[in-house]
């Protein structure tokens, strides 16, 4: 997306704007912004292994909200999961009625 795009309008996220501007693609932000977040994560979770009030904003940081967070921003940035015939798992067992 580049700066006379009109969907540039609707980026509330003036860094995600900036991105944009500089050519970046929306998985590409996407990804600077898991990478840092993971690290912020463990940086915490070390941080409160030796004072547990370490960080009182920075929320529980527990799998469950860490994991929704970044399929939140990979959704944000365009990405879609693959159709199930794209994926090599086995057939779903169906109940004989």
């Amino acid at each position: 997306m580049d700066a006379n795009d009109p969907r540039m309008n609707l980026i509330a996220c003036e860094i995600d704007r900036m991105h944009y501007e500089n050519g970046q693609t929306g998985l590409q932000i996407a990804e600077q912004w898991i990478v840092s977040h993971i690290n912020a994560l463990l940086a915490v979770t070390e941080a409160r292994a030796q004072d547990p009030r370490t960080y009182p904003g920075f929320g529980d940081g527990t799998t469950e909200e860490t994991a929704r967070r970044i399929v939140a921003r990979l959704l944000d940035a365009g990405w879609r999961p693959p159709d199930t015939e794209c994926l090599d798992v086995p057939a779903i067992p169906t109940a004989d009625l």
